[in-house]
């Protein structure tokens, strides 16, 4: 199978500078859904495509195991580095992958997380990377999702690359290639191994007018299959 991970990546994470704290939606998820778990390192938790590894800090921070797939070299390392600076007892692993083969066993973690990592990928991978994750989900565990809307700044600019992709030239996206813009009959079809518990619609607009919209989806694996 063709490798998903596209390297202009590596170009933004080495040249830009990147948050150092997770989004409060995803604090949100870990803590409503895990916190009250009496020994929090036996909680597994998989980031798919983590970037600098802000989520995992916070996770591994809260005491729980956390794992992470990237496909930069440079994330990885960043996101290691950080890791064993400031959270030097931190449980789990972190390697260099791909998300469209998964290397872990079925029914492994209790959540699988992709903070807008998917999106960066044709509709028919984007498909095959959820069936991944649910996957290595155990039965009864949690999808975490974040992605861009159409009616985020950029879609439709640019040339058009797949269904409702673009190489956009304008926005927030401009200049970080191939981006994936998910309409909510999309988002049905892509979360259909879920059910889906959950679906928020936020957006919001920078000093120079541009709109970021974004769907957060929270899923579950059923509990018998």
């Amino acid at each position: 199978m063709a490798a998903s991970w596209d390297p202009i990546w590596e170009t933004v994470f080495t040249t830009q500078a990147w948050g150092k704290y997770p989004g409060e939606d995803l604090i949100r998820f870990v803590a409503r859904n895990f916190y009250k778990v009496p020994n929090r390192s036996e909680i597994e938790l998989l980031e798919i495509g983590f970037g600098t590894g802000a989520n995992l800090w916070f996770m591994a921070r809260e005491g729980f195991t956390v794992h992470g797939v990237e496909g930069s070299p440079s994330a990885l390392k960043m996101a290691l580095d950080r890791l064993n600076v400031e959270v030097p007892d931190w449980r789990g692993e972190l390697r260099q992958g791909d998300m469209l083969s998964l290397d872990y066993p079925n029914n492994r973690f209790d959540a699988v997380i992709d903070n807008e990592a998917i999106y960066a990928n044709s509709f028919e991978h984007s498909q095959a990377m959820y069936k991944e994750a649910h996957r290595v989900l155990k039965p009864g565990g949690l999808m975490f999702s974040r992605m861009f809307t159409d009616k985020t700044t950029g879609y439709a600019t640019g040339q058009q690359v797949g269904p409702h992709a673009f190489m956009v030239d304008t926005g927030p996206m401009a200049g970080k290639g191939y981006t994936r813009f998910t309409t909510r009959k999309c988002l049905t079809t892509l979360f259909s191994p879920f059910n889906l518990l959950e679906l928020q619609l936020i957006s919001r607009e920078n000093r120079l007018g541009e709109k970021v919209s974004e769907w957060i989806a929270i899923g579950q694996k059923a509990t018998a299959e």
